[in-house]
Parts: structure tokens; sequence; C-alpha cells
């Protein structure tokens, strides 16, 4: 049972057509399953981000007889209230039904959508989008930009070359950040709770708080063009503000899109564009430095900058002195390409503490620079020593570096342990494999702190194909295989080094199914090894495989026999035939389990088809008998009758045992059936304490 503490959900029907209902913060659900164990009748969606608590059934009746509460009142209240709800389910549903019959208002009021076109104009505006992916890209690439040419422009533009000359990149790049903000103001959707939030003035608002004042400033710069001597272009340098918004947004797409970078890699990656953006700003400054707050003085770092050991303030220097005009040129080398490289080899050598003494501050103005750059310097070289070491950590914990240090503390423990050479070869192979296919050795313990129902998603999803390629599987209902993907478990062998599956004589409880590769099968000729059922069981053994064959591929299964054996005694022995052959083992335990929540009648059938077919091939039409009876004795004659009668004309697997009932078995199973049902209302309240009871009693 679960209670809504946040948020908002959906109830779909089990056709997942229409939203019968809407249940909001303060709500439960899921109150049939936890009284009446029945199968879930409807599913529940989250339309919003929710908080949701979850109450078993165990826990609740024992709170409730703790507190002295009367149990069969309780269970006589809740089941008026189900009767109830049954009833409005079932007007809604008719409701529904009506509703799809054309020209009826209800059909109109249901069906009609008037904000179709709209959502087709808003598709590509949706987060995820690939639009919006490539538009978020553009929009940091050409930030970055700007971040490297404005203070490039104005440290290194050439002599009467006017107050920065626009060219038509950058003019395009300023319509494009204007367009930015119109659609970032008006179109661009974003996720709230979990759910789409299309409305513009959320938008507008969302926006505001986000950092729409920035580009409102930056697309000023636009305005250069018209009073270039007023440096508007400087306002473009706002918008490295944004760059963590972008680095975020472009993040989150590409692992929308299957590329997921690790946390060490975004703060390596960050700390990279920094250290590139600072060098070369800590060059632009230390040349205006020079070209605009000491053209007068005769003695800088740029005239005093010799590297062929000229004169100081001569040809040979960066600039050279000019005593007419009592100032100093801007750039005297070849182009201001080559002043620009010798700027950042200082910002460089003293961004990284190295300073190498070639170019050194005069000026009081230059020595104060160089005092905040070397402190930033040393706070930046720490920062990225400690994101590098984090990077080089995580490659070593969690990587395939951690694999190796795992796989060499297995061996020397194998060792340790005097384990035979093919024993430890196999072992060796198989951490091999898993790290291949998973890149983790223990999944359930990475899955182990998830909520159990996204548990059993994720195992389907990772298992799924296993689940279609068994026929008997892949016609089971979804729950049902999701059930049975989480108990899977991952099991290789090779022909080479671990070729025995299990042997004869070997006691075992899991059922084995061929996801790849062919398994092989040895019958026994010595029956000594067997026990009392499977020397018994020898003769129907061997028909089996002779039908089935004795080599096995993707979609068979193996090991079924240990169903209703009671000592687990292997009556076969199964070998590897190819280099790599991977089973997925479901334990007897669990499968007993599984067949328990699918409820007597298609537990038994499911049993059954396992026990008489091998993928779609037939190797018996006769009732197995010794399948363990896990729904307990509770059950009488007529209604186990039913169930048989139910197993040949209402078959679990659309491809089973053929109907072979009398042409009136079936009216007759309905009728008592229903007849049943009418005379088992009463009793319903006294089994559900029974099972109470009964569970108590386990757990004490």
């Amino acid at each position: 049972m679960f209670f809504l503490e946040r948020g908002t959900v959906h109830v779909v029907p089990s056709n997942g057509s229409t939203v019968v209902a809407t249940l909001v913060a303060g709500s439960f659900f899921g109150e049939t399953s936890l009284f009446l164990k029945q199968p879930r009748a409807s599913s529940v969606c989250a339309a919003t981000f929710c908080d949701i608590f979850e109450l078993n059934r165990t826990d609740l009746f024992n709170e409730l007889q703790r507190r002295d509460f009367d149990l069969v009142d309780t269970l006589k209240t809740f089941s008026c209230i189900h009767d109830e709800n049954s009833r409005r389910n079932k007007a809604i549903q008719k409701s529904l039904l009506d509703s799809r019959t054309p020209g009826t208002k209800l059909n109109k009021l249901i069906h009609s959508d008037p904000t179709t076109r709209n959502r087709k104009v808003l598709e590509i505006f949706m987060p995820g989008s690939v639009f919006s992916f490539f538009f978020d890209a553009a929009c940091m690439v050409l930030t970055i930009y700007f971040l490297m040419s404005v203070p490039y422009r104005v440290a290194f533009r050439e002599e009467g070359g006017g107050g920065g000359r626009i060219v038509l990149f950058d003019l395009v790049a300023d319509v494009f950040f204007i367009a930015d903000l119109y659609l970032r103001s008006t179109r661009f959707t974003f996720m709230r709770d979990g759910s789409i939030c299309t409305d513009n003035k959320a938008i507008l608002q969302r926006y505001l708080k986000s950092g729409m004042s920035i580009d409102a400033i930056s697309c000023l710069s636009v305005m250069e063009i018209f009073a270039p001597r007023l440096q508007l272009r400087l306002l473009s340098l706002l918008r490295i503000l944004r760059i963590p918004f972008f680095h975020r947004t472009i993040r989150l797409q590409l692992s929308l899109r299957g590329i997921r970078l690790s946390l060490a890699t975004n703060v390596l990656g960050r700390m990279t564009l920094l250290y590139v953006l600072s060098n070369h700003w800590a060059a632009c400054f230390w040349f205006i430095i020079h070209r605009y707050v000491e053209r007068r003085a005769k003695y800088t770092w740029a005239t005093t900058d010799c590297p062929w050991g000229a004169e100081v303030g001569s040809d040979g220097c960066l600039a050279k002195w000019n005593e007419t005009l009592g100032e100093h040129n801007v750039c005297n080398m070849d182009s201001y390409q080559d002043c620009y490289l010798r700027s950042l080899h200082f910002s460089l050598a003293t961004f990284s503490t190295v300073g190498y003494g070639d170019i050194s501050p005069v000026t009081i103005q230059e020595t104060l620079f160089e005092f905040f750059l070397v402190l930033c310097g040393a706070c930046y070289m720490a920062c990225f020593i400690g994101a590098f070491g984090v990077y080089l950590s995580e490659g070593d914990t969690m990587g395939f570096n951690s694999f190796k240090d795992k796989i060499q503390k297995l061996k020397k423990y194998l060792h340790y342990r005097n384990i035979p050479e093919d024993i430890q070869t196999s072992i060796i192979f198989f951490h091999h494999c898993r790290w291949r296919d998973s890149q983790t050795l223990d999944e359930r313990q990475t899955l182990s702190i998830l909520p159990e129902q996204l548990q059993l998603d994720i195992s389907f999803a990772v298992k799924q194909r296993v689940i279609c390629l068994v026929p008997i599987l892949d016609s089971l209902s979804d729950i049902v295989q999701k059930r049975i993907a989480h108990a899977l478990i991952l099991q290789v062998y090779s022909i080479r080094d671990n070729p025995i599956i299990y042997s004869q004589g070997d006691i075992g409880w899991e059922i084995y199914f061929v996801a790849s590769g062919v398994v092989s099968i040895t019958l026994p000729t010595d029956f000594t090894e067997l026990d009392t059922a499977g020397r018994a069981n020898a003769a129907a053994n061997k028909e089996k495989f002779d039908s089935i064959g004795l080599i096995l591929g993707a979609g068979n299964h193996v090991g079924e026999s240990c169903l209703c054996s009671e000592s687990g005694v292997r009556q076969e022995t199964v070998l590897a035939g190819t280099t790599k052959v991977e089973l997925y083992a479901l334990s007897k335990e669990n499968l007993t389990d599984i067949c328990r929540l699918m409820g007597p009648e298609k537990g038994r059938n499911f049993m059954q088809a396992l026990l008489t077919r091998n993928k779609k091939n037939w190797h018996s039409f006769d009732k197995v008998e010794g399948i363990a009876d896990i729904w307990g004795e509770s059950a009488n004659a007529a209604q186990r009758q039913e169930q048989n009668s139910l197993g040949r004309n209402h078959s679990f697997f659309p491809w089973s045992t053929p109907n072979t009932a009398e042409p009136n078995a079936r009216g007759t199973t309905v009728r008592r059936r229903r007849m049943s049902r009418r005379s088992s209302s009463q009793g319903t309240i006294e089994m559900v304490l029974k099972e109470l009871q009964n569970e108590q009693n386990d757990s004490d």
C-alpha cells in the first residue's frame, strides 16, 4: 500500500488508454492487494515529481493487532469500500466505452484537443529535443568565442583600426543571441516536478530568475555598430556567467542520449576551460597595461623585454621608445600575434607558478598585477591538481583499473587457498565476461538501494533479450516477466576453461535458460549415481532428449527436473559446447515464489509448461505429477477439478496442450466458477485472517 506525500499520480486501466482518476498529496492506493492479495487491477503512473511511502501488509496488521483493532470489522469495512469502488470503476469504464462513439458530447469532450497544433509547434522546444541540444551547444561555442575574441581585440587590435571593428561573423552571432533571448523567454519549455511546463508566463518567470538580465545586457553589444568608440562589445563578456548553465544543460542533453560523463570528468573539463580562459585574459590584460596605462612610461615590461639581448627600448625589444613623441610604440615585432605569444608566455609561466624571469614587471602597476596573478595561479593550480587527482582516482576505484585490482586480489586469494588451476581459470573467465557485459562485478548490490519496482524495470530492460528468446517466458504477463528477469542470475561457461555446467549425480535446484552459445547433453550409462526417483525416471528422461535433441541452443532450458524432485539429484550431464556460453539460472525457490504470486491456475500451467516443453518443441503431452503444492491444501476437490478443466480449456499459453475437453466443459466451468464466487464472498475475511496467522507463525 502506498501513501502519496507530495506530487500527483494518474490511475490508468490495464489497457492504458485513459486516465480514470488523479490522486494528489494525502491520497493512498494499492489497498486492494494489501487486504485481499489480488493482482493489481490498474496502473498508477507519476504525473509529477512524487514522494511516496510504502506500507507492508505484515507491518500494517501487526500494528493493528498491537493497538487491539478488530481485524474482522476492519476487513468488513474495507470490503464495503472495495465493492463501492468496484461499482464506481465499472461505471467509469462504461462511460469511457460510450465516449468512443463518434458524435456524442462525451466523445467530443474527451477526444478533442485544441492544443494539438500548439504542441506540434513547441515540439522542437521540448526538453531533450535535438534542436534544443544543438541550440545550447551553439550558445556555448559562441559564448566562448566572444570571451576569447573581445579581450584580444581590445589589447591587440591594429593601430588606427578604430574602436573595435565589427566583422560579419560578430553581427551574425549578435543576431543569434537576440533570437536566443526571445526563444528562452517565450518558447523553450522546461521540466517542473517531473512534468513539462509549457505555460508562457511560467517560462518567462523562470528565465527572469535564471539569467535573462545577463543575456539582455549582453545583447546591447550589437549597438557598437552605431557607436564603435563606446566599446559596447565588452558587454558580451558578461556571458561568462552563463557558462555553468550551458555546461549543465549540455551535460544533461548528452546523458539523455546515452553519453554519460562522470563527475570527475566534468570537474576536470570545467577546470581546463577556466585555465585556458584565465591565461588568455591574463595575457590580454598584461598587454593592456603596457598599451594603455603605461603608454608614456619609458621603462615597461615590453620595452625591457629584449629576447636578443638588445638595448632597452631599442629595435630589438618588444616595444621601442620614441624620444621625440615621448612614448613607446605598441608592438615592435613583425605582427601583433608575436606580441600576444610573448604575453601568453608570461601569463603561463606566472600562472603555473614557474616564473622563468625572462619577462618581469617594472612599474608598480605591473608588480601589483603580477602579485594578483601569482595568488590566483597558486589557488588555481591547487584546484587543477585536485581535479586531475580525482579523475585518476575515479579510474582506479571505478574503471578498468579497479577491476584489474580486484582480479589481482582474487588471484592472490585463490593461490593462497591452493585452488586447482582449472577452477581458478574458470573463475577468472567468469569475472572477465561479467565485466565486459555489465561493467560491474556485483550487479545486485548496485541495484539494491533502488525501490523494488525500479529494480524490476531495470532487470527487465537488461535481460529482455533472454525473456524473448524463451517462448514460455515470452508468453507471460509483463509483471511476471519482470520478476523472472530480476531473479535470473548470469552464468558464463566455455568449452575450454569451464565446460561443465553440472554433472549427473550433482545436487542442484536451478533451471538454466540458454541465452547464447550451445550446450550438449550426456545421458547417464551408470545409474548408481542417481537417486531412486532418477533411476525410475531414466527412461522418460531419455525419451525427452530423444524428442528435443542432445544439442540445445539459445531459447532452450535444462535442469527443469528439479521442479518435481525431492532430492535435487541431476539426471544428466550438461556441458558447454562453444567458446562462450551464457546461461541464466533461475532457482526453484524464486520460481516457486513467482508461481505463488501468479495464482494456482497460472502457476501450475507455467510449471507444467516448463516440464513438458522446451522452446517450442513438445516432449510430453501427459500431466507431470509431483509438482509441489505451493498454494496450500485449502482448496477442495471441486476447485481442483475446476482448475484442471480451466487448464485445458483456458490455457495460459497460446500454444499449450490441445483442447480435448468435452464441448460443454467450458460452460459448466463458468457456471461453477460464478457459483463459487457467490458462495466464497463470506469466507474471504476468514481466509485473509488465516493467511495472516500463517505468515505470523512463519515469522515467529
